[in-house]
């Protein structure tokens, strides 16, 4: 079932990212200012914190990674798909020279959400580590007690 609810919100959260991350701010002129892309930091931050809810909750690594690759295949997607109406805008130099904010958030969300999952999966571990030796360090009731 938890699984189910990976794939499926990791393909809205696909979506959700894709149209966010186009939001920026320009400090500056167009071609020479400075962007902040605040809807791809948005998009990743969300990416980051369904993971590691799905890989608290089951206790695995297997479903923030099952999320985290849904969520990059439909960026992806996106990123790759063809034709006037593309919801991401690829890189290249003219596209750089171009609309240099777009393409800089593009990338972001794109290579981005690839590398959330990866952190994703380490910090679940980290954690799932750490919980199972808490658990192990603590004394069962009635140990070191004489009878």
């Amino acid at each position: 079932m938890l699984m189910g609810i990976c794939f499926s919100a990791g393909a809205v959260i696909g979506v959700l990212g894709t149209a966010v991350h186009g939001n920026l701010w320009m400090l500056g002129e167009t071609h020479s200012g400075f962007v902040i892309p605040w809807g791809a930091a948005v998009a990743l931050l969300l990416c980051l914190l369904a993971q590691l809810w799905a890989g608290l909750r089951a206790d695995s690594l297997l479903e923030p990674t099952v999320m985290g690759i849904t969520t990059f295949t439909v960026a992806t997607v996106a990123y790759l798909w063809p034709g006037p109406d593309q919801l991401m805008v690829p890189y290249s130099a003219e596209a750089m020279e171009l609309l240099p904010g777009p393409t800089i958030a593009s990338l972001i969300w794109w290579l981005g959400s690839a590398g959330i999952t990866l952190v994703s999966m380490v910090l679940v571990k980290w954690i799932l580590a750490r919980d199972a030796a808490v658990a192990r360090s603590r004394p069962t009731p009635g140990e070191g007690f004489l009878m």
